[in-house]
């Protein structure tokens, strides 16, 4: 039996659905209640409306910009891959949750969601189910440096895309019959932080829903459809086990077009017309070995016990290193006696400006984390509008504290000054400063995170090894 991945291969429920609080995995599942007919037709508009707005064509199972890449292709990789690998991880959602339009996973967001936001209903089946399609795909991603999360979502900063594992194509404003659906094309898997969907609801088959939820999220490392039915990049969703591809295999364009030539024919040939999966996937992440060294972080700025007038602006630069690609790093600001900010590098930045710090002692904290969840950190004290804490006895050399001369108090405020004027970035918007106030002390003022040394737009962080 051959069925394009477009078509419902079974349109048998795997539990009724029912209002009663359920589990899975120890957690209590979301009771999202079933859109009504003009919900739908109203996801159904909003959907097409998305796909205007932003230029987008659904192809298949796949969302891609209208505009062919192939009519502007990009330059030829002069004979090789050449981005270092980089390890991943992938959460497979069982649980659902509200979905707005973007394309960071950690923030819930999905490029197949328009304006209005979306709850999107949890996994409908039994736990034994479930783990019986995690298991299809954990086999198929063992070879390659690629974690699989499905029982919690994975921690903001680090880099992890994710599937949604439950639902029916309606559910996002699709036509009935589809199976799976990739929101992104992302040719060399530069973006670390993609949203695809598997509809669970549409089969009742483990290998079927499996294998769809392996091919959406290999389209969102920019594999395209192959030939060959073992395949899991074939485009139709025969019953039964399914490979990479391991040898140079033509390509399938039956459901749509082929989006990431120039990176295929890194791997199979100038204008090969071929793709070979396995060959890719191992350039992409590498083989599948453990990580056991933590991240290594250095704050470069500002000195630990550092004293600043107030109010301040302050810069804040790190350093971070691994020994391999992937790994991802937060800011943590922490006044004392408040609550902290927390900033998610997701564009890689390793600097910030922060502005207007009122009167206060802060610990600041850059913690970096890798895809076997080893970690690192590092941390230092300041002081604005206030002196550090005295200290008494002989100094770690056995002799006394010298305290500090006029010289010295004008230095420190001379550098407090030179701080105090820093900027480098623009600033934030309102939406991008969502969530980031923290107050020093519970009467004071709020921080406002004003710029971000970073590159905008910036697809993939570059080795520092």
């Amino acid at each position: 039996m051959r069925v394009s991945v477009l078509i419902v291969l079974s349109s048998l429920a795997l539990v009724p659905t029912a209002h009663a609080e359920r589990e899975l995995f120890g957690r209590t599942l979301p009771d999202v209640p079933k859109p009504t007919a003009e919900e739908y037709a109203a996801r159904r508009a909003a959907f097409q409306a998305h796909l205007q707005a932003n230029d987008l064509v659904l192809e298949g199972d796949r969302i891609v910009p209208r505009l062919d890449i192939q009519a502007n292709p990009r330059p030829a990789l002069g004979g090789g891959w050449e981005d270092p690998p980089h390890y991943s991880t992938i959460f497979l959602n069982f649980f659902g949750g509200e979905l707005t339009s973007g394309t960071n996973a950690a923030e819930m967001q999905s490029g197949c969601v328009g304006a209005s936001p979306i709850m999107y209903p949890p996994f409908g089946g039994t736990e034994q189910f479930a783990l019986t399609i995690i298991q299809v795909f954990e086999n198929a991603m063992a070879p390659y440096a690629v974690r699989i999360a499905y029982e919690d979502a994975p921690p903001a900063h680090l880099p992890y895309s994710q599937v949604m594992m439950g639902g029916q194509p309606a559910d996002i404003g699709l036509d009935p019959g589809t199976l799976g659906v990739s929101c992104s094309s992302d040719c060399g898997d530069q973006w670390w932080r993609d949203t695809t969907f598997a509809f669970t609801e549409e089969s009742s088959s483990s290998l079927t829903l499996g294998n769809t939820a392996l091919q959406e999220a290999a389209h969102a490392f920019g594999l395209d459809h192959i030939d060959g039915s073992q395949h899991i990049m074939y485009p139709f969703a025969d019953s039964g086990d399914k490979v990479w591809s391991n040898a140079c295999t033509p390509y399938n364009d039956a459901t749509g077009g082929i989006s990431c030539t120039y990176v295929h024919d890194a791997f199979c040939g100038p204008d090969s017309g071929m793709q070979n999966d396995d060959a890719e996937l191992l350039a992409f992440f590498g083989p599948n070995e453990p990580d056991v060294s933590p991240p290594t972080v250095t704050i470069t700025e500002p000195a630990d016990g550092a004293e600043y007038p107030a109010p301040t602006d302050l810069a804040v630069a790190v350093e971070v290193a691994d020994d391999h690609e992937g790994f991802g790093w937060r800011l943590v600001v922490e006044p004392q006696g408040g609550d902290p900010l927390i900033e998610n590098a997701y564009q890689f930045q390793t600097s910030w400006n922060l502005g207007g710090l009122p009167q206060g002692v802060y610990t600041i904290r850059v913690e970096a984390i890798d895809h076997d969840r080893n970690e690192g950190s590092d941390e230092v004290t300041i002081y604005v509008g206030e002196a550090p804490p005295e200290t008494t006895g002989a100094d770690s050399t056995g002799g006394d504290e010298t305290p500090a001369t006029e010289d010295d108090s004008a230095s420190a405020d001379e550098d407090a000054e030179s701080d105090d004027g820093t900027d480098s970035g623009p600033p934030l918007d309102d939406d991008e400063k969502a969530g980031c106030a923290c107050a020093a002390e519970p009467s004071s003022s709020g921080l406002a995170l004003l710029g971000l040394f970073a590159v905008v737009g910036a697809r993939r962080r570059r080795a520092t090894r």
